[in-house]
C-alpha cells in the first residue's frame, strides 16, 4: 500500500501543477462566482439579523412589551402574565419576542385561509403590527376585527384627557392623589365629558383588605394591577362627589396616529396583569407607560424607579409637552357647599341649619330685614343634598324638604349671588417638587455641627402651598446626617419614617376631626456611643383644627406615645426601662404673614405612665423662607425636657427641592 502511495504521488503531483496552469483563469472565475454566490445570501440574512437586534432594543419596542431597564443593564418586563407574549422567553429577552411576533404575523399573511380573529395577530397586537409595518417598511394587508372594531366603535376616541384627583387624606391609598385618562368621544352629542369612557389601573385588592393591609401588601407589591374601562361619570361620582375630592383635568397633545396607538395598547391590555406596587409601579407610572406608546422617542416613565406620585406623572406629561393647559379644575361636592355658606352671613347659614335639622316649612321661617332668603333656600337645599349623599339621611327624610325648599325658592324673585368656587391660582403640576435634601449647620450640646437632610417626599406644613393642600402634609423617610466638631465623623442623627397631619378646620357646614400620625428614631447625646442615645417613637394624635392653611391655622390634640430606646420615656426614672408608653397634649399653630414665609410653633407634653414614668415636654419653633419655588431656608430650634437637664438645640438649613 505504501508503495502504491509513493507511485500515485509521482504521477499526480505533477499533473495537479499541469491543471492549475493550464485552467488558472477558469479556477479563478470560478472562485469569484462562489464568493458572489454566498455572499448573495449571506448579506441579507445578516442584514436582517442585525436590523431586528436594533429593532429589539429600540425604544418603542421595549415601551410595547413593557420593559424596564435597571442600570445595570438588565431588562425584564413589567408585564406578570405569559399570554402576553409569542416567545416563551419573551418577558427577558425582547429579541426572542421580535421573533416570534415576526414569524406569527408571517405565517398568518401566508395563510391560505384567513385566520381567525383570536389567532390573527392584527386582531390580538395591533399595536406591534403596526410597530413592524412601520420600521421594516412592509404593507400589511387590512383586515376586519369584529371584537376590535366593535371596541373601538364603542369608545370613538378623538383624544385623551388625563385626570387628577387631588389628595384625600383619609384613605392610605390615596394621601397623594390619583390619575386616570378619559377617553374623548368624536360624538360630543351622544358622549359628553361625563359620558365618556374613563382609562383606570387599580390593584385587584381581596376581600376585607383595606387601611394598613393595603398599605402593607401594596408595598410589597402583594397584589396585581389592571387595566380597566368604565363610565367617567363613576369616577366622578366616586372622588369628586363620595370622596369629596376637588378633580383636574388635562387634554393630552396627541397627534392622531400617536392617539390611534395608545388605544390599540390598551386594547392590548385587556386582562393582562402586573405586579402592583403602591411607591412605584402604580397606576399613574403605568398610565405613563401606556401613553409611551404614543410615539417612538417617548419614554415617560424614565426616572421612575423610587416612587411615582401622580403629581410627579403630571410634571413629567408637561416637560415632554404632552399638557395641552393648565388644567380644568371640577371641585367636589363639599368644596361648592363650602363656598357657598362662606358667601352668607352667620344668621343666614344659622337660618339654613334650621331648615336642614328642625326642617320646617319654609313658610314658617320669618326672615329678618336684609336677610338673603334666595341664598338660603339654594345652601339650605344643597345642605340636604349633601346630607343624604354623605351623611346617611335617609329620602324619606331629605326628599320632601328638599321639594319645599325648592318650592319656596321658585318664589323668591331676589336673586342669590352665589359664586361658583374659583380654581386655585397655582394648578397641582406647577407646585414644588416632591422630593428634597439640605445643607445646614447648627448648635448644640456646646458643639457646632453640619448636616444634609433629604427625603423622597413629600410636602410638610412649612412648604410652598401653591399646588398643595393647605391642611395636609406628608413627609416620608427624611433623613438627617450630622457631624460634630469634636466627634470628625457623619453619623445619622434623626429619621422620620413617616409624618401624616391632617389639619382639616371644622366650619358651620362640616364638624371634622383633625388627626397626625408620627414615627421616628433618632440620636439623643453627642457623648454618648450610639447604641445608648437613640430612642424610636410612634405617636398619634387626635382633636381639633382652626383656620385656613394658607394664613393662621392652629390645632389641639390628645396624643398618645409609645417609645424604645435606652432614652426612652422619662430619664430619672426610679426603675429604667428601655421603653415607655403614655399620653398627653399636642398644640400648635402655623403662620404665613406674607406669602413667602411661614413660621409655626409645635408644643407636645406627655406623661409616660408605664415603662419609664414620669413626665416629658417638648417644643419646637420654625421660621422657612421660600424665596423660590423649588427653594427654601429653614431657621429651627427645640427644646426639651425629660427629667434631667433640658437639652435644646438650633439650626438653619438650606433646601433644594427635586
Amino acid at each position: 500500500m505504501l508503495l502504491a502511495f509513493l507511485v500515485g504521488s509521482i504521477f499526480l503531483i505533477p499533473a495537479g501543477y499541469l491543471v492549475l496552469f493550464y485552467f488558472r483563469p477558469f479556477l479563478f472565475l470560478l472562485l469569484i462566482a462562489l464568493f458572489q454566490f454566498l455572499l448573495f445570501f449571506s448579506v441579507p440574512v445578516l442584514a436582517v439579523e442585525r436590523q431586528f437586534s436594533e429593532l429589539s432594543q429600540s425604544n418603542i419596542w421595549l415601551r410595547l412589551l413593557h420593559f424596564h431597564h435597571k442600570g445595570l443593564g438588565y431588562h425584564y418586563s413589567q408585564v406578570d402574565d405569559p399570554d402576553f407574549f409569542l416567545s416563551d422567553e419573551g418577558h427577558r429577552d425582547p429579541l426572542k419576542e421580535l421573533q416570534a411576533t415576526w414569524q406569527q404575523l408571517q405565517s398568518n399573511l401566508e395563510a391560505q385561509k384567513l385566520p381567525d380573529e383570536n389567532a390573527d395577530l392584527r386582531c390580538i397586537f395591533p399595536a406591534r403590527v403596526d410597530f413592524l409595518e412601520r420600521h421594516l417598511g412592509i404593507e400589511v394587508p387590512e383586515r376586519a376585527c369584529p371584537k376590535l372594531d366593535d371596541w373601538q366603535e364603542t369608545i370613538t376616541p378623538e383624544s385623551l384627557t388625563m385626570i387628577f384627583p387631588a389628595a384625600y387624606m383619609n384613605d392610605a391609598a390615596s394621601m397623594f392623589g390619583h390619575t386616570l385618562l378619559r377617553i374623548d368621544s368624536k360624538d360630543k352629542r351622544r358622549s359628553s365629558d361625563l359620558m365618556a369612557w374613563a382609562v383606570n389601573f387599580a390593584a385587584e385588592i381581596e376581600e376585607g383588605d383595606g387601611g394598613m393591609a393595603y398599605a402593607i401588601k401594596g408595598m410589597l407589591g402583594l397584589y396585581t394591577g389592571y387595566f380597566s374601562l368604565m363610565p367617567y361619570y363613576e369616577k366622578v361620582n366616586e372622588y369628586n362627589q363620595m370622596e369629596n375630592r376637588d378633580m383636574w383635568e388635562y387634554p393630552l397633545n396627541l397627534s392622531e396616529e400617536g392617539l390611534q396607538r395608545v388605544i390599540w395598547h390598551l386594547w392590548e391590555l385587556d386582562e393582562v396583569g402586573f405586579d402592583y406596587w403602591f411607591f412605584d409601579e402604580n397606576c399613574s407610572y403605568q398610565l405613563l407607560a401606556l401613553l409611551s406608546v404614543a410615539e417612538d422617542d417617548l419614554y415617560l416613565t424614565q426616572g421612575f424607579d423610587i416612587k411615582a406620585l401622580p403629581v410627579d406623572t403630571l410634571r413629567a406629561l408637561d416637560e415632554a409637552g404632552l399638557l395641552d393647559s393648565q388644567g380644568h379644575y371640577r371641585p367636589s361636592f363639599a368644596t361648592r357647599l363650602q363656598v357657598m355658606s362662606e358667601q352668607l352671613t352667620q344668621e343666614e347659614v344659622q337660618l339654613a341649619r334650621t331648615l336642614v335639622f328642625d326642617q320646617p316649612h319654609p313658610n314658617q321661617l320669618t326672615f329678618p330685614k336684609g336677610v338673603n332668603a334666595a341664598a338660603v333656600y339654594e345652601l339650605a337645599a344643597e345642605w340636604l343634598n349633601f346630607r343624604f349623599r354623605h351623611q346617611d339621611l335617609e329620602r324619606e327624610q331629605a326628599a320632601p324638604q328638599i321639594h319645599r325648599l325648592l318650592v319656596a325658592r321658585s318664589k323668591v324673585e331676589e336673586k342669590a349671588n352665589l359664586q361658583a368656587p374659583v380654581a386655585p391660582e397655582v394648578a397641582p403640576h406647577q407646585g414644588h417638587d416632591t422630593a428634597r435634601w439640605g445643607l445646614g449647620t447648627g448648635y448644640h450640646q456646646d458643639q457646632n455641627y453640619l448636616s444634609l437632610v433629604a427625603k423622597p417626599s413629600y410636602h410638610s406644613r412649612f412648604d410652598d402651598l401653591d399646588g398643595y393642600l393647605p391642611n395636609a402634609e406628608i413627609n416620608l423617610f427624611e433623613l438627617e446626617v450630622r457631624a460634630y466638631e469634636e466627634e470628625e465623623t457623619l453619623e445619622p442623627w434623626h429619621l422620620t419614617i413617616l409624618e401624616v397631619g391632617n389639619y382639616l378646620p371644622s366650619s358651620p357646614i362640616f364638624s371634622l376631626a383633625a388627626w397626625r400620625v408620627q414615627a421616628e428614631v433618632e440620636r439623643t447625646d453627642v457623648k454618648l456611643a450610639a447604641k445608648d442615645s437613640w430612642r424610636s417613637r410612634l405617636g398619634g394624635s387626635y382633636g381639633r383644627a382652626w383656620g385656613n392653611g394658607r394664613e393662621l391655622m392652629a390645632y389641639a390634640f390628645v396624643n398618645g406615645e409609645l417609645e424604645a430606646g435606652p432614652s426612652a420615656g422619662h430619664l430619672e426614672s426610679t426603675d429604667p426601662k428601655d421603653w415607655a408608653l403614655g399620653g398627653g397634649l399636642n398644640l400648635g399653630f402655623v403662620w404665613s404673614p406674607t406669602k413667602p414665609l411661614r413660621m409655626g410653633l409645635d408644643g407636645r407634653w406627655t406623661e409616660f405612665l408605664v415603662g419609664n414614668e414620669g413626665q416629658a415636654a417638648w417644643l419646637e419653633g420654625t421660621l422657612q423662607w421660600n424665596f423660590a419655588r423649588q427653594q427654601s431656608l429653614r431657621l429651627q430650634g427645640e427644646w426639651e425636657d425629660r427629667g434631667i437637664d433640658t437639652d435644646w438645640q438650633a439650626g438653619l438649613q438650606w433646601l433644594r427641592y427635586f
